[in-house]
């Protein structure tokens, strides 16, 4: 998995769907600290997002843990595709998530997925490569996420 230079490269690759992995109901506000999945929307179902397989050697040189790829089931193996939601900070304060937040996502697969980052170059046509890694922020803002609405 990779990032690209714009939100959309094709047609939905760019924009994903939050989902509750704990069972709130569709269109609840989601609040810092949520248990959700991440439904990419291109060709109206890409995949969740998902832990698929150990990092590239270069990435576990800097802490990486397992590569990022979507799967057409929400957990592959269990919490591979469940994703702890974290925001920096909102406005206001009272734990609700905002477009335009800054989010940490954490894996739970094996209760330790680490921190979704961009890491190193992308494969053809990508930006930035995409793992966990078990530092929140091993380097400036690379598992720094922002919210836009679609």
């Amino acid at each position: 998995m990779s990032t690209a230079d714009s939100r959309t490269r094709g047609e939905g690759t760019g924009t994903w769907e939050v989902l509750s992995a704990a069972g709130k109901a569709v269109g609840a506000t989601v609040v810092s600290g949520d248990l959700i999945y991440l439904r990419n929307l291109y060709g109206s179902d890409g995949g969740y997002l998902d832990t698929n397989g150990h990092a590239t050697v270069d990435q576990k040189n800097s802490g990486g843990k397992y590569n990022v790829s979507t799967s057409k089931d929400q957990d592959r193996a269990p919490g591979t595709g469940r994703w702890r939601l974290f925001a920096q900070s909102s406005t206001p304060g009272d734990q609700q998530v905002r477009t335009g937040d800054v989010i940490h996502l954490w894996n739970t697969y094996g209760d330790n997925g680490g921190f979704l980052e961009t890491n190193g170059g992308g494969p053809g046509g990508g930006k930035y490569d995409v793992c966990t890694n078990a530092y929140y922020n091993r380097a400036q803002n690379v598992a720094d996420w922002k919210l836009h609405r679609a």
